[in-house]
């Protein structure tokens, strides 16, 4: 997929590019301009860019002719967007969770004279997806579909991330349920796997109900397999592979460790779990992370993976392609996800 990714990648600089002009044309001085393109180019075009790549994967491989110079430009621009809005709330998550790093450097509101500059960045990153929606998709015949789609992604995200926020301010963890658990994830790691999906299907006009409703059901089981991936990384995750420091156990979050820990606990351990479980202290977080060892969860989780790995291979056999949709694209999401969630 390296041409994929370059193919991408060439698209970035005349993107910003264009988003510098834009703001050039608003009467905003050089120096506010230069430190956008800054955060454009550190926020979008420096990270790993998944939902982009996906989104370019699955528009030219949807594609039922062959994809024009200016439908693969426009594909293109689609995947930045998609982009722009992940670089959004990852801008806004590092501030909510006082994070330090992302991807080996430091997050963008640590950085030197930005602050809490970044929450209007992100504010604009998000912004800004709308205007370009506007200027070179306003004719396409989904272009209302499109909008609402960044508009529903958005406030479905921003759902999940309430809902996590909520859970993290409970005192007593012994609270949280898996139920609870599932509702966050459907919200807040479902949508961002099915929008990349869903703007390709819209692009072409395959945006069927019936592709929906399969796009859904798979998105919805990948984002759980993602989520408790995400979860087995912020414990058990080497910095040096991540990049990032994990905070879940400090932060008090309802995750899949602490819910099944809790469920699995004797009094003793309960006790260590409670004791340990949303302090800052970091030997009280590596005592949370004795007792998961002792409760054995890296085995159960890699039992929960395989069980889960099962149930996505049963729903992507199970679509019907008649409409447009097709089961090797939703593999090679799959594999993606699986490989690092990279294509």
């Amino acid at each position: 997929m390296d041409a994929l990714r370059d193919e991408l990648l060439a698209g970035f600089a005349s993107l910003n590019a264009t988003v510098a002009q834009y703001l050039a044309s608003q009467g905003l001085d050089e120096a506010t301009v230069n430190h956008f393109s800054q955060c454009f180019s550190a926020n979008v075009g420096a990270g790993k860019l998944h939902r982009g790549l996906a989104t370019l994967y699955a528009g030219k491989q949807l594609a039922q002719k062959p994809v024009s110079v200016d439908q693969s430009r426009q594909l293109t621009l689609l995947a930045w967007l998609a982009e722009m809005l992940g670089a959004h709330y990852l801008i806004l998550d590092d501030i909510m969770d006082g994070s330090t790093t992302r991807r080996g450097e430091l997050c963008w509101y640590r950085q030197p004279q930005v602050g809490l500059m970044a929450i209007n960045d992100a504010c604009l990153l998000k912004s800004i997806i709308f205007f370009l929606l506007k200027t070179s998709f306003r004719h396409h015949p989904a272009y209302a579909n499109m909008v609402d789609l960044f508009v529903d992604t958005g406030l479905h995200t921003e759902l999940g991330q309430l809902r996590d926020l909520a859970a993290a301010r409970e005192p007593d963890a012994e609270k949280f349920t898996m139920d609870q658990y599932w509702a966050i994830v459907r919200d807040k790691s479902s949508y961002s796997i099915s929008g990349p999906l869903t703007l390709a299907l819209e692009y072409w006009q395959l945006a069927t109900p019936k592709n929906l409703r399969q796009t859904r059901a798979f998105s919805v089981a990948l984002g759980e397999y993602f989520q408790v991936n995400d979860d087995y990384v912020d414990v058990f995750g080497d910095y040096a592979v991540t990049g990032k420091h994990g905070t879940d156990i400090q932060d008090n979050k309802c995750t899949w460790f602490i819910v099944e820990a809790l469920a699995r606990a004797d009094q003793e351990q309960r006790r260590r779990l409670l004791e340990g479980y949303g302090r800052k202290d970091a030997s009280r977080s590596d005592e949370v992370r004795r007792v998961f060892a002792e409760l054995e969860l890296p085995q159960a989780f890699g039992a929960y993976e395989g069980e889960q790995r099962a149930k996505i291979e049963g729903i992507i056999a199970a679509v019907d392609e008649d409409d447009g949709l097709r089961r090797d694209v939703l593999q090679a999401f799959f594999d993606g996800f699986r490989r690092g969630r990279q294509f």
